[in-house]
């Protein structure tokens, strides 16, 4: 079996194509798939058409998948019978959602939150909108290596405190609180801002809207830099914002990409996406000579 690809953008991805999804697939293909997916952040397949077990099952070659635990009460909305699938959706039944429509709603990489974040995250559109609903993808080792000096001399080696508890009422004020249960389950974590993939040993930024302070700074003087760290790492230059079609499948790698789903206005047509997500590593990073700066619960 063989397979074509070519650039996707200047700044992010490639499409991959001449694979038939449906059916297993040799793994020496599956180890050139995942150096493309290694080199470029995200990976585009078209015209897909296939099953809940499908996706689960061409996924796995990635790596062993999440399943997205119960948060505010009424999240995850996972398919019943495929608790590995996430909905994305607008759909509502019998006046009831049938998935999460604002998923994503503001620049982040899936898990960013937690002690362990997920390593890739696939996305399949079964319907979408005629106008909206579109996702943008960052390349943040582009954005890293292009960080002025001034800026990357002041956070290398430092951590971010991402918190669940601080930023749930603000990146989702639709949803309930969070339960006294739900904060004790998703503790704050501080992870590198510059982190080291430990597949390529390059350095990439990670920092995103769960992230709140930066240590050894004063509280505004860290909310000032994530917000210029997040401009920066969003600007044109390392961005690529994702048209979807009814078929299209991507595949990116959480630890070097941030994503945000654009927002949208939920009248104008069905929405319905359904997402697997793979389990990750812990981040750290490491420059040569020096001691290796890791992650660590709050």
């Amino acid at each position: 079996m063989k397979f074509e690809c070519q650039r996707l953008s200047d700044p992010i991805g490639v499409e991959i194509f001449g694979l038939n999804l449906t059916k297993p697939i040799d793994e020496k293909i599956i180890q050139d798939i995942r150096r493309l997916w290694l080199d470029n952040n995200i990976l585009l397949f078209r015209n897909i058409d296939w099953t809940p077990e499908q996706q689960i099952s061409f996924t796995k070659n990635f790596g062993k998948l999440h399943i997205m635990p119960q948060l505010s009460s009424v999240l995850p909305p996972n398919l019943t019978t495929h608790p590995e699938i996430f909905i994305v959706s607008n759909i509502k039944k019998n006046g009831k959602p049938i998935g999460f429509k604002a998923a994503g709603w503001g620049w982040h990489s899936d898990g960013e939150d937690k002690h362990i974040p997920n390593m890739g995250s696939m996305l399949y559109a079964v319907d979408v909108p005629n106008k909206g609903g579109d996702t943008g993808f960052a390349n943040t080792y582009k954005s890293c290596e292009a960080l002025p000096q001034e800026i990357k001399k002041n956070i290398v080696g430092k951590r971010a405190r991402f918190s669940r508890i601080t930023m749930h009422s603000i990146n989702y004020p639709s949803l309930p609180p969070l339960t006294r249960k739900e904060k004790l389950e998703r503790p704050d974590v501080w992870h590198p801002i510059i982190r080291t993939h430990p597949e390529t040993n390059r350095e990439c930024l990670f920092i995103g809207r769960w992230a709140v302070e930066i240590e050894g700074m004063p509280a505004d003087e860290g909310r000032d830099v994530i917000k210029e760290l997040t401009a920066f790492t969003t600007k044109d230059d390392f961005i690529y914002i994702h048209k979807w079609k009814i078929g299209d499948v991507i595949l990116w790698d959480n630890r070097c990409t941030q994503h945000c789903a654009v927002p949208y206005d939920g009248e104008e047509g069905m929405r319905y996406l359904l997402r697997t997500t793979l389990e990750g590593d812990l981040p750290y990073y490491k420059n040569k000579g020096e001691k290796q700066v890791c992650s660590y619960l709050a």
